[in-house]
Order: C-alpha cells, then sequence, then structure tokens
C-alpha cells in the first residue's frame, strides 16, 4: 500500500507542476489523487496500528504460553516428587506364590488408603477379605520383615517409609484363626532349628522376631512355646557361617541382653540386615 500512495504522489507531483501540459482539464483528477492519497494514508495507518496489535498480541501469547508450560513444567515436577514408589510383594493367597509389583502412591496418602489400593492392585478380593491384610515394612534383599504399621494411627505413607533404600512393602495376610504378628523397628529376625541328638533329626526351621532388649532367658521361653520345649533345661547355640568356616557358639547367659550376645562387635549391629540362625539341641523322649 506505501508503493501505491507513492506513485499517487509521484503522479500529483508530476500534474501540479509548472511545466506540466495536460491533454484535458485535470482539476477533478488532482482532487481525486489527493483525496485518493489521503485515504490510503488513512488506512495505511490504521493497518500498521492493527499490524502492532496483531504482534504484540502473538509476543503476549508466546510469553503466556511459555510461563503456562513452565508452571505445567514445575507442577508435573513437584508432583513426581511428591510421589513413592516401591516394591510391593504378597503371597498370594489362590497361587500361593511370592508375586511383586510395582507399586506407585503420594506420599501423603494415609496407611488405610494406600492399603486399599495395595490390596486392588494385589487383585486379593474375593479371595481374602481386607480386614486380614496389612502392610509392612519389607526388607527384599534379605527377605526379613523390618516394621508393622498400626492402621489406628494418622501417619502418612512418606513418614512411615522415609527413604526407604533396600526396604518395600509387604502386604502381609492372615488366617480369620490368626492375628498378625508385630514388628518393631530394630527387631531381630531369628531362624530357630531344632535338633535330636539321638536321631540327628532336624527339624523344619521356624522364623521368629525377637527384640535386642530381650533377654537369652525370654527368648528361650519364647522358643520353648513355639516348639513345646522345656525351656528350664534348653541349651540355646548361635551358628555362625565366616566365609567357608562355621562356629558355634553357646548362648550361656541367661540375663544377657540379646543385642549384648549377638550383636556385640558386629559391623552389622546397627542395620540388622542379616537373620540369626540359633540351633536347640534336644533329646527325643523314649
Amino acid at each position: 500500500m506505501s508503493f501505491e500512495i507513492d506513485d499517487c504522489k509521484c503522479c500529483l507531483e508530476a500534474m501540479t507542476r509548472p511545466d506540466y501540459q495536460p491533454l484535458v482539464d485535470n482539476k477533478r483528477i488532482i482532487e481525486k489523487l489527493q483525496e485518493r492519497i489521503t485515504l490510503m494514508n488513512m488506512e495505511l495507518i490504521t493497518v500498521r496500528k492493527h499490524n502492532k496489535k496483531i504482534m504484540k498480541e502473538i509476543e503476549d501469547f508466546k510469553d503466556d504460553e511459555s510461563e503456562v508450560e513452565e508452571i505445567e513444567y514445575d507442577s508435573l515436577s513437584d508432583e513426581e516428587d511428591q510421589m513413592c514408589t516401591f516394591l510391593l510383594y504378597c503371597n498370594h493367597p489362590v497361587t500361593g506364590k511370592l508375586t511383586s509389583k510395582l507399586f506407585q502412591v503420594h506420599k501423603d496418602e494415609l496407611l488405610p488408603t494406600v492399603l486399599d489400593k495395595a490390596y486392588e492392585l494385589m487383585e486379593l478380593a474375593p479371595h481374602i477379605p481386607i480386614e486380614r491384610c496389612r502392610l509392612v515394612k519389607y526388607n527384599f534383599i534379605n527377605d526379613i520383615m523390618e516394621q508393622s504399621f498400626d492402621l489406628d494411627k494418622d501417619q502418612t505413607i512418606g513418614q512411615l517409609m522415609g527413604v526407604a533404600g533396600y526396604c518395600g512393602l509387604f502386604l502381609e495376610t492372615c488366617r480369620d484363626v490368626e492375628t498378625f504378628k508385630k514388628y518393631n523397628t530394630g527387631g531381630i529376625n531369628l531362624e530357630i532349628s531344632v535338633v535330636d541328638l539321638l536321631t540327628g533329626e532336624v527339624k523344619p526351621a521356624q522364623q521368629i522376631r525377637g527384640e535386642e532388649g530381650w533377654t537369652v532367658e525370654k527368648l528361650k521361653q519364647n522358643i520353648g512355646e513355639l516348639f513345646n520345649l522345656n525351656s528350664s533345661c534348653m541349651r540355646l547355640l548361635r551358628l555362625l557361617e565366616l566365609d567357608e568356616a562355621r562356629s558355634v557358639i553357646h548362648l550361656e547367659d541367661v540375663k544377657s541382653s540379646l543385642k549384648e550376645v549377638l550383636f556385640k562387635g558386629d559391623a552389622f549391629s546397627s542395620h540388622k540386615l542379616h537373620r540369626e540362625q540359633l540351633v536347640v539341641p534336644t533329646v527325643s523322649a523314649n
């Protein structure tokens, strides 16, 4: 349009020169040119203003879009930071096999909500009611139950698990006649084997959960209840395996705590990352 205006101005200038000799009366033509130049100038100004407005809107839109993208990215990053991902394990009541799945929940979700989601993920309904299920902090590296959780406390999964590290979650189930065992943080995982000295028979090992503060005497009482043995005449041996060497230590001092007799000088004592093996020698009744 600016070129058209320049052309009109050039024609007008030529027609208004003193030496210009028109073939016809061009007064009306000159007026039309002047009018056209004025209108085209006004139109050009309007178009330029409109173009500037469009360009500003485009720039504003780009800024808004980048802000929206940044907000969305920040929100997504914040949301991802709020999520906890665990390995969820369960001994499925139908197949009897240990099953594991990736389990992701928000760190601020309360334990009952997390239990509902874990129950649904493992597809336990209708095989076992959720009332006979619970979540346990589980050391999947060493196959050890670290800590059981109390549903009555208003705690989030983030508070309960903290930095999970080597721990996942275990969806534990029980039969209707059973009650869940309590696992406390810092508990000691024990594997108890009973050996008949007359026949040499080794009964299947059973796992029990002890506490650091238990005395050897209290541990004997619990073993006696589990295996139906007289704890007062029980010998308790600790089986140690270091590389290819094996040794046996007699736990004689019944007043000593398990922390003293099991973890004294042990590099793993502060972590309880292994399972203690104990042997109970017995003599079968004739």
